[in-house]
């Protein structure tokens, strides 16, 4: 049994992107899934693990909550420093992150559920 407990949605993005991270690490962690489009992610059970009732949401060994994906990835490398996630250098670094924000706040959005679901009463 892992340390790492990893709530989830198959199709989400951003648990995609978390188990991504999860995987280059080479971490092993606990899958549970949360089936977004039946209302899982909302039921009291998930809320009381995470009150915001979004995924991912990341729980570490001593119980703490990570929500956010691209939060929970930069705090698996900085305490999993091997191998790291993001260039050595600088510039490279920031390019990483650019690219990822793109995605997180560009692109995402729009192909968010919640926002979809949204967009269909107007």
């Amino acid at each position: 049994m892992s340390d790492i407990v990893l709530h989830n949605y198959y199709r989400s993005s951003t648990s995609y992107r978390v188990r991504i991270a999860l995987e280059m690490k080479g971490l092993t962690y606990q899958y549970v899934p949360h089936h977004l489009r039946h209302g899982e992610h909302l039921e009291p059970a998930y809320l009381s693990v995470n009150p915001q009732g979004l995924v991912p949401a990341l729980i570490l060994g001593d119980g703490t909550l990570l929500t956010q994906s691209l939060a929970t990835i930069e705090f698996l490398d900085e305490t999993r420093p091997e191998p790291p996630l993001l260039p050595q250098d600088a510039l490279g670094r920031a390019r990483v992150r650019m690219l990822a924000q793109m995605i997180a706040c560009d692109i995402h959005p729009v192909n968010n559920l919640r926002v979809l679901t949204s967009l269909r009463t107007l």
